[in-house]
């Protein structure tokens, strides 16, 4: 019989989406789990979480300066970590009725929100199963923290550490690494894709793009590359910003620069395999994507906050680099295409994608699974529901 599994995440942030997708993914291909992935922004709906939405978006688009103060501030996290549950208590009816119809013995939350909503059921002793919280960005915040999660899945080895460092027990932490799409892994023959793109096989291929949302800024380094003396062909995605893609569109390109505008797209895997520079803003599972296809990158229109934090630890590590205005953007492009710039993909896939010491995503699970857990005399889950 398959162990049933809920994934609870939110549409905001494209990473956090992304991997509650191939976490579904990977646990239904193992045949051993039974999965339902919710979105908690279309389960728990109102004005109160439209709300919510929208702020975040105008700071981190508007006033990233003030978000990235919120996100580091000690002060405002001293404040605000006591009331996360309360404020989720008002938001979790829903949730809770899935849970009643559903009864999965392990919940895994890939944001911020259900994992508040679930550790407040937790608390209450409305669920008595595994919640388990998986990371998907390349730095920890103790806002994404809680007492009731049986399971850390971590994609660094820094988050690790740093959990430790908290004071987290060393059997709630489990290094996964980056949890992608499978299909990034399959090997693709880059002249058929490129005759199938519409691009060119004699020219390079510089590909921009920013997840869902790309943003106003690409338009700038979109102009910046078209003056480059260079010649390469530049693919902009332009996501679900429809209004860009038709500026973009307005645009007349010269000769040495052939041009693709796209909006969303399904196939990123693809492209990437043909691009030659990917430029791009630091997304979670976006970098491990890249990694995978061993495609140098460019990180542009970086916001203060999570963003930063992540830059940080992807500068550190020397994967990409970072143009902090359109015009260095370009030049770090045409240094790559150059070969003035090397990258270390196989450094780089041990440090973001899987390192020798991480351990698959459906080893864990099976781990935590209720039969197994009575086999190796671990603790067991219980029904989650009151008697």
């Amino acid at each position: 019989m398959k162990t049933k599994v809920l994934i609870l995440h939110t549409s905001v942030g494209g990473g956090i989406q992304a991997t509650a997708a191939n976490i579904m993914e990977q646990l239904e291909k193992s045949g051993e789990f039974e999965v339902r992935n919710f979105d908690i922004e279309q389960v728990e709906t109102g004005a109160y979480s439209s709300l919510i939405r929208k702020v975040y978006l105008l700071l981190l688009d508007h006033i990233s300066s003030l978000w990235g103060f919120l996100y580091f501030s000690k002060i405002v996290l001293f404040l605000t970590l006591p009331l996360r549950k309360f404020a989720a208590s008002f938001k979790s009816k829903n949730v809770l009725q899935i849970l009643r119809e559903f009864q999965p013995p392990i919940v895994i939350s890939t944001g911020v929100v259900p994992s508040a909503i679930m550790a407040y059921l937790k608390s209450k002793g409305l669920y008595r199963g595994k919640f388990v919280i998986v990371f998907s960005d390349y730095h920890l915040h103790q806002f994404w923290l809680y007492d009731e999660a049986d399971l850390y899945l971590c994609n660094i080895e820094d988050q690790r550490e740093e959990l430790k460092r908290l004071g987290v027990d060393e059997s709630k932490i489990v290094l996964v690494g980056t949890i992608i799409a499978e299909k990034f892994f399959s090997p693709i023959n880059r002249e058929q894709a490129l005759g199938e793109l519409g691009l060119l096989s004699s020219m390079p291929v510089v590909l921009v793009g920013g997840a869902g949302r790309a943003r106003a800024s690409t338009k700038e380094i979109f102009l910046q590359l078209l003056r480059s003396p260079k010649s390469f062909q530049v693919a902009v995605i332009c996501g679900h910003n429809e209004e860009l893609k038709q500026e973009l569109m307005q645009i007349s390109a010269p000769a040495p620069h052939p041009v693709k505008i796209l909006g969303y797209v399904d196939n990123m895997e693809i492209w990437m395999s043909v691009a030659n520079v990917l430029v791009y803003k630091t997304g979670g599972p976006s970098m491990a994507e890249a990694v995978v296809k061993k495609l140098p990158i460019v990180f542009v229109d970086v916001r203060a906050g999570h963003e930063e934090a992540n830059l940080n630890y992807l500068l550190s590590h020397g994967i990409g680099q970072y143009g902090r205005i359109p015009r260095e953007a370009v030049f770090m492009v045409e240094q790559i295409l150059d070969g003035k710039m090397m990258t270390d993909h196989n450094k780089n896939f041990e440090t973001i994608v899987k390192s020798k010491a991480a351990v698959s995503l459906v080893e864990v699970i099976d781990r935590i699974r209720p039969g197994e857990l009575e086999k190796t005399g671990s603790l067991k889950v219980k029904n989650y529901q009151e008697n």
